[in-house]
């Protein structure tokens, strides 16, 4: 049987950078948008930290999530503002049902960053992985 040098929960926290990475990048191409492609950049960094389990690689993920989290916040606020909700849908209920597929994704980078901050603070200064060191 083979061991995986990469715990379960980093490699599911790799995949899901992976995948933000391509519908970023995708999204910053179609859109033209710096910003984009930079969050692209900075979570392809974080997916090859933690997949070489670097500890400062903890730090971009925690950023990608709160970044994330703000984003998709602001959207909704936006789309409040702008009379979105209202229009489009034909009542409260089906514009929160329309919000669930986005909450799930923030409560999936919440787990990815809760797996990734337990896995280096499990791991802690004490075996040398604060320098970045070999693993």
């Amino acid at each position: 049987m083979i061991k995986l040098i990469t715990p379960p929960g980093l490699l599911v926290t790799v995949a899901l950078l992976a995948i933000y990475v391509a519908f970023a990048l995708q999204t910053a191409l179609i859109e033209k948008s710096w910003l984009l492609a930079g969050a692209a950049t900075v979570a392809l960094v974080a997916c090859i930290g933690t997949a070489l389990m670097k500890p400062w690689s903890r730090h971009l993920v925690y950023l990608i999530t709160a970044g994330f989290i703000g984003k998709w916040c602001w959207s909704i606020f936006d789309g409040f503002r702008a009379g979105y909700y209202g229009f489009q849908f034909g009542s409260s209920r089906e514009a929160i049902l329309a919000l669930v597929p986005g909450l799930l994704m923030v409560v999936l980078s919440c787990v990815c960053a809760w797996l990734v901050y337990r896995h280096f603070h499990r791991v802690g200064p004490a075996r040398g992985h604060d320098a970045g060191g070999p693993v």
